[in-house]
């Protein structure tokens, strides 16, 4: 089972997550019902802490040299991501305000924007990546938070910004710097860790997707996706390769819509119900966006990583 995942980029998470979504969608209330132990590790209750407990692994293999090398590339890529987030958040609410057109409201379009999934970018870094670059996980995980999409729909809407939820993804990946950096002995026994749990990341976004829904969300799905990547993709590749002098593969690999986005839009009405009307139809397309960000950026990502080693073997 293990060699067959390894035959595609991104396996160890996507299909441990196709697999929770299809009990999800067809036995909803199968682990629920049991409670306990079983409720906490096969739905999504489990997620912020398998998410934390891989912070904390992936922040002790960061000492200073590789933090530096994650600040300099991934930290890069994230923050010319937020610049464009926030810019073309701010105009796509100033051109079509919170309803947005063709039936993508601003909350759908900028949730899936916003998002990474940072399991997914594991997972193919460990296939097509550097060891540097799996450490870039912790980085990652602060923008696949809820909070971080919530921060930038503040921004874009003009309201207020919470930020407990980044301060609390922070402490976990400082927690295991701290530890990591104090015992080299402990960093070396945590970091198996990270790929140890990439298929229970796997499992819990998928927990949290309906098959059903994602599909009935079809057309406008297909539209949100592709808006993702042209407004994205480009910019963090041509950053990669051109500032960066490097191979791209990163910059694609961070280029998907994490689970975890789902629960987004639902949250935000929580706190601001001028949204509530777009919920239901913004959580449905965005499922549809994290299904097919999970199977399109595996695919760019392998090209991508056969170009560059293309170019290098002619070299």
């Amino acid at each position: 089972m293990l060699k067959f995942m390894r035959k595609f980029p991104g396996g160890l998470l996507l299909f441990p997550m196709l697999l929770a979504a299809l009990f999800n969608t067809f036995a909803p209330s199968l682990f629920p019902s049991l409670g306990g132990i079983s409720e906490a590790m096969f739905t999504t209750k489990g997620i912020n802490y398998v998410v934390g407990v891989t912070c904390f692994c992936s922040g002790a293999g960061l000492n200073l040299q590789s933090l530096k090398h994650v600040l300099r590339k991934q930290g890069v890529e994230l923050l010319v991501k937020t610049i464009i987030c926030i810019a073309i958040g701010i105009l796509y609410i100033n051109l079509f305000g919170l309803e947005g057109v063709f039936g993508i409201s601003a909350v759908a379009f900028i949730t899936a924007l916003c998002s990474t999934n940072p399991a997914l970018f594991l997972s193919l870094e460990q296939d097509l990546g550097t060891e540097d670059d799996l450490l870039a996980f912790g980085l990652l995980g602060l923008f696949c938070v809820p909070a971080y999409p919530m921060f930038v729909f503040g921004i874009a809407q003009g309201g207020a910004i919470d930020w407990t939820p980044i301060i609390s993804t922070l402490v976990p990946i400082i927690a295991g710097m701290i530890v990591g950096n104090l015992d080299p002995d402990m960093a070396k026994f945590l970091a198996p860790g990270v790929a140890v749990l990439t298929p229970f990341m796997g499992w819990c976004f998928g927990a949290g997707i309906n098959l059903f829904q994602a599909v009935v969300a079809g057309p406008q799905g297909v539209l949100l996706t592709i808006l993702f990547y042209i407004v994205l993709v480009p910019a963090l590749y041509l950053v990669e390769t051109k500032v960066l002098k490097d191979d791209g593969v990163s910059s694609i690999s961070m280029s998907s819509i994490a689970g975890m986005s789902v629960s987004v839009p639902a949250l935000i009405a929580q706190t601001n119900t001028s949204i509530a009307p777009f919920v239901e139809s913004a959580t449905a397309q965005i499922s549809f966006g994290v299904v097919l960000t999970s199977i399109i950026t595996p695919i760019l990502a392998k090209k991508v990583f056969n170009i560059h080693a293309d170019i290098k073997h002619h070299h």
